[in-house]
């Protein structure tokens, strides 16, 4: 099924964080979704959401294709996920091509690309 745009698969989601603004839920292999817009505003509740679901031995990825708008400040709210407690980069899937191109600007060692 095509939900705005991107591939809905048929893992099971789970909620994880929602505001008016933006929702973010999970699957049963570890990998993230985010919906909508994340900016100042959300952008320390998301980090502490993140967080809580990365702290899992299983968590993979974090799926951007439904993410409308994305501050300095949120790219950072994901940043910090690379340092803990995952230890590596956090590999975006689905990038669209305005944030591929400030991604690659950046150069930000905390981000990969799929």
């Amino acid at each position: 099924m095509t939900v705005n745009g991107s591939f809905e698969s048929t893992r099971t989601r789970n909620l994880l964080y929602t505001d008016p603004q933006l929702s973010i839920s999970t699957s049963a292999d570890g990998s993230v979704r985010l919906i909508g817009q994340i900016d100042l505003t959300n952008g320390d509740a998301i980090a502490g959401a993140l967080n809580k679901a990365w702290t899992k031995a299983d968590a993979q990825a974090v799926d951007v294709a439904e993410l409308k708008f994305i501050d300095l400040y949120g790219l950072r709210a994901l940043a910090v996920l690379s340092d803990s407690p995952v230890g590596h980069p956090i590999r975006l899937d689905n990038v669209r091509p305005a944030l591929r191109k400030l991604l690659l600007l950046l150069d930000w060692p905390a981000f990969t690309m799929a």
